[in-house]
């Protein structure tokens, strides 16, 4: 499978997912895709595109409690992910950015990539008007910020640096990239941001 725009969207949106391998109490060996959103609208969306890339069964759960989320069980998809975009089938904390995209001289993938990660990891802080992307890493500096950082600079998007903060909910390190404010309005011009919610809050007047 060829690299394509909506295949670059999901490899960004996996920054908040996962790809595993994992043995049950049996010892059969299990393995699966899944994206998480409390955002149902988007996880419909993700639903859409995963459909259009794959023909396996999808589950989708909206737990009492946690957060839902859309899987695929399905080893072909796991290991290709593993092989092609060196996704481990293990926790995500040290998962760089896929080597195709920082390869690919095709802006409209890197496009895509940056829109799936900030759909999956980003913000507005309407009080400082800016837009943001977070992402927890294992270690003192986080590689796919960087990348990201990288990508908007070859867009003609300026940002700040990548910076490091305190994560009290969790067991790695923070990090956070911000795009410079006078930017906003060709990040969203250029970048096409596709979830629902962010874009209502953001003030993006969305099509019913």
């Amino acid at each position: 499978m060829e690299l394509t725009k909506d295949l670059a969207y999901l490899l960004g949106a996996l920054r908040d997912g996962s790809v595993l391998r994992y043995s049950d109490k049996r010892g059969k060996i299990h393995h699966y895709i899944t994206f998480y959103s409390k955002d149902i609208e988007w996880l419909k969306l993700i639903s859409k595109i995963l459909k259009m890339l794959f023909s396996e069964k999808q589950i989708f759960c909206k737990p009492r409690t946690g957060t839902p989320y859309v899987r695929i069980y399905s080893k072909k998809i796991a290991t290709f992910m593993e092989k092609e975009f060196q996704h481990p089938l293990t926790s995500q904390i040290t998962w760089k950015t896929p080597r195709i995209l920082r390869e690919t001289k095709n802006k409209e993938f890197i496009k895509w990539y940056i829109a799936g990660f900030w759909d999956a990891e980003g913000g507005f802080d309407i009080r400082t008007r800016q837009i943001r992307f977070h992402l927890s890493w294992d270690g003192s500096k986080c590689p796919p910020l960087e990348d990201i950082k990288n990508f908007l600079g070859r867009l003609g998007i300026e940002t700040g640096k990548v910076g490091m903060y305190e994560n009290k909910n969790g067991n790695y390190p923070r990090f956070v990239l911000r795009v410079s404010k006078k930017e906003n309005g060709k990040f969203l011009k250029r970048i096409p941001i596709s979830n629902p919610s962010k874009k209502r809050k953001i003030g993006i007047v969305t099509a019913k």
